[in-house]
């Protein structure tokens, strides 16, 4: 049997390899004892495949989460930049308010857009709170920044409510992730590919040859196809009979 190249297949292009060479073996040995499991077996990873083609980059809520998070850091860089450039204002009560507010930034990290999200929310949480106090409201408003830290707050809450949003959706969703996917179905192929080289060796059923060499032709065309796809340069893989 010709070796399946699966690290230049995507998951659809195995799937459709899957198919061709389940229906020409239904077709070929209906009532063969070892093949009618074997496809079975086939048949069950090509229904998963189908549903779980596309499922890692097909993830709205993952990409709204992600923009979510995006833009509280913008929010909250600008924010910190914003307080540190006003260190060194003429302007003696703009400087005056900036050296009040700096501290709290310090206290609560000024590197913490790079946090882990539940971390990132804990401590802008955190600065929001500090933040909130009568003086640092006075001393925010004296540098024009009031507003820029309730757009802070506002876009750490969307982040909350966005991530919680996802959560809900991933407990009703049965899909499995197309990487899994191909690994079921990569196994169930290695599984009719090990069948028929065994069968083969038998000589039995009757047409055995005819069909390895049918398959062979797939698997050829399959891997000149998912090569010219996604070519990989250096893989080191080979076809071997």
């Amino acid at each position: 049997m010709l070796k399946i190249l699966y690290s230049y297949f995507t998951l659809a292009n195995l799937t459709a390899l899957a198919g061709k060479i389940h229906l020409y073996l239904v077709a070929k040995f209906p009532d063969h004892p070892m093949v009618i499991p074997i496809m079975a077996n086939l048949q069950g990873s090509m229904d998963i495949a189908l549903k779980s083609v596309g499922s890692s980059t097909k993830q709205p809520m993952t990409k709204k989460v992600r923009a979510a998070d995006k833009k509280r850091d913008n929010s909250y860089l600008s924010l910190r930049d914003h307080i540190h450039a006003g260190l060194r204002r003429e302007n003696e009560d703009y400087r005056t308010a900036c050296e009040s507010l700096w501290p709290i930034f310090e206290k609560n990290g000024f590197e913490l857009a790079r946090l882990a999200d539940g971390d990132e929310t804990i401590a802008i949480h955190s600065l929001i709170d500090d933040l909130s106090g009568p003086e640092e409201q006075t001393h925010l408003a004296t540098v024009n920044a009031v507003e820029w830290m309730q757009e802070l707050q506002a876009d750490n809450q969307n982040f909350v409510l966005t991530s919680q949003q996802r959560s809900a959706k991933r407990t009703v969703d049965t899909t499995v992730p197309d990487d899994r996917a191909l690994g079921q179905l990569k196994s169930s192929l290695e599984l009719v590919c090990g069948a028929l080289a065994a069968l083969r060796a038998t000589n039995a059923p009757d047409g055995i040859q005819g069909a390895v060499n049918e398959i062979n032709e797939y698997i050829r065309e399959a891997n000149a196809s998912a090569k010219r796809g996604r070519s990989r340069p250096g893989s080191g893989e080979t076809e071997d009979e």
